[in-house]
């Protein structure tokens, strides 16, 4: 089945090698990887083909590293969802670290 991550994160050294380093170690082929950068923000977005158990693990992964700011998971066979729905299984908002600490 084939997902897809779409990544926010600060934009500091070592980042893609950090994110690539997570489907490494799952033995995952990246099938697609994008990356555009915005001031100090790095959207990254990236396809593989996977289970769906071995594409929650990678998500939950993700969010161990420092300076990613929100992860998005979505599976490409199900159709786009409508406008006012939520677009993805996402992170929560308290999750966001470039957002206002508590």
């Amino acid at each position: 089945m084939a997902w897809s991550f779409q990544i926010k994160a600060v934009a500091r050294p070592r980042l893609i090698m950090r994110v690539a380093q997570i489907f490494d170690q799952q033995m995952l082929e990246i099938e697609r990887f994008d990356l555009t950068r915005e001031g100090s923000v790095a959207t990254i977005h990236i396809s593989v083909e996977c289970d769906e158990p071995v594409a929650r693990r990678v998500h939950a992964k993700l969010y161990r590293l420092a300076d990613l700011a929100h992860v998005d998971l979505l599976d490409q066979a199900r159709p786009a969802p409508v406008v006012g729905e939520p677009a993805a299984l996402g992170s929560p908002v308290y999750l966001d670290p470039l957002g206002p600490q508590p």
